[in-house]
This record gives structure tokens, C-alpha cells and sequence, in this order.
């Protein structure tokens, strides 16, 4: 999926979280978005997953127009937070059949199964969500995206909740859906650990781009650019 952005703007009231940027993403990269609180990342997220409407601007997912009549272009964005919804009353195995009914999947019992050995769940499928830890609840919505294989991923802090597995399971999930074609972009204050696992840098501050440059080595550029957002001694 490629995604592109063009004169993309969100105000609140007189207040603009993010405004007139401009954004190409080809097929099977993975991004990091980066910046300090209030940069916009979030915000840049929310209008990428449909969540908010752009004040202005363009979101366009393989050179077709995102708006709020796109019902067929929202299934293809997934976002991945902490605190993504998902049912407390319901079981691990009825979350995930739930979902993807939303979507209109149907996915063959053994598929969900896969799914959930695949983010070590499958122990716990019959347990009510609200019984999980925040850590295995990021782990459940792996394993709903995974069955939804969605084009663009959007991930907001995903790293918080995790323990070193689930960040190993996360991470080659990321890897495997941009091997496929699949876009990621993952806003995260984690730097070092994103950039490992991006292809890509974008910094925004106070709702502007004022950064976007492939991964290098070394990257003095980015270390430059990003230098302003570091506390104070910072190494």
C-alpha cells in the first residue's frame, strides 16, 4: 500500500495540531514518527486511522482519496495503541471472532488458533479480557491484526505495556507485514529502538515535518535535528 499525504491540517478551534504537511510512503516501508509531547504524532495517526477528519489537506492510500465515506479504504488501516478498545466481557477467542466479523472476515477456526499460538495466547483464549494484563492485551490486539492483515499499520507507544518477548513478537510482526507490502508507521519516544527497526525518520515539532530522511549510518542529520527535543545533558 502506498500512502501519501498532501496540505494535511487538523485545527482545534484556533489551535493547529498539525498543518500543511506533506508525506509520500511507498509500499513496504516501515516509518518511525518522532518528536516531543504536542508535536502532532498522535493527531497525525488519528486522521491516518479515521478516527478524526482533517481540517484540510489529502490523505490518499494507493492514489484513492481517504474520506468519511472511504468505508472499504478505513479497513485497510489498523491502529495499534495500548489502549486500543477492545470488549472486557467478552473472551480472548470472541474478541478476535468479533472483530473480524466487523470486517467481514470470516477466518477458519485453525487460523485463529494459528493466531493466537503465534502471540502466546493460546492458554488463555477462553479467559475473559478484562482477567489480562495491559501487556497480553497488546498481545491480543497482535494477533487482531494479524487476522485483519490490514495495508497500513499505525502504532502509538506501543512499546510501554510490553515485556522483552512481546517486544520481539511485535517487532517481527512489524518486519513480516512491510516484507509483504504492508506499511508501518510507529510514533514512539523509544528512538533508539525504533530507528533500529525503521527504514525511515520522521520528526515533527509543534505540527510541522521538519524532518524526513532514510536511515543512514552514521546519522549525524538526525542526530542534529532531533538534538533540540533531548533534556538537557542527555547523551
Amino acid at each position: 500500500m502506498r500512502v501519501a499525504v498532501h496540505r494535511l491540517g487538523k485545527a482545534y478551534g484556533y489551535f493547529w495540531a498539525l498543518r500543511d504537511l506533506e508525506m509520500e510512503i511507498p509500499a513496504g516501508e516501515c516509518v518511525a514518527l518522532l518528536g516531543p509531547n504536542g508535536a502532532g504524532k498522535t493527531t497525525l495517526l488519528r486522521l491516518l486511522s479515521g478516527l478524526i477528519y482533517p481540517t484540510q489537506g489529502e490523505i490518499e492510500f494507493e492514489g484513492a482519496k481517504f474520506s468519511r465515506s472511504s468505508i472499504e479504504l478505513r479497513s485497510a488501516v489498523g491502529f495499534l495503541a495500548p489502549s486500543e478498545h477492545l470488549y472486557e466481557n467478552l473472551t480472548v477467542r470472541e474478541n478476535l471472532d468479533f472483530f473480524t466479523s466487523l470486517y467481514n472476515r470470516r477466518p477458519p477456526a485453525a487460523a485463529v488458533d494459528e493466531a493466537l499460538v503465534a502471540v502466546g495466547l493460546e492458554r488463555w483464549s477462553g479467559e475473559y479480557v478484562s482477567a489480562l494484563s495491559s501487556g497480553m492485551k497488546c498481545r491480543l490486539s497482535i494477533a487482531k491484526w494479524r487476522l485483519l492483515d490490514p495495508g497500513l499499520l499505525v502504532l502509538d507507544e506501543p512499546y510501554g505495556v510490553l515485556d522483552g518477548g512481546g517486544v520481539d513478537l511485535l517487532e517481527a510482526f512489524l518486519r513480516s507485514h512491510c516484507r509483504k507490502g504492508g506499511v508501518v508507521i510507529l510514533a514512539s519516544h523509544h528512538v533508539s529502538r525504533a530507528l533500529q527497526l525503521c527504514d525511515r525518520a520522521l520528526i515533527l515539532h509543534q505540527g510541522k515535518l521538519t524532518f524526513d530522511e532514510p536511515r543512514r549510518d552514521p546519522w549525524d542529520s538526525f542526530q542534529r535535528a532531533f538534538a533540540d527535543f533531548l533534556p538537557r545533558g542527555h547523551s
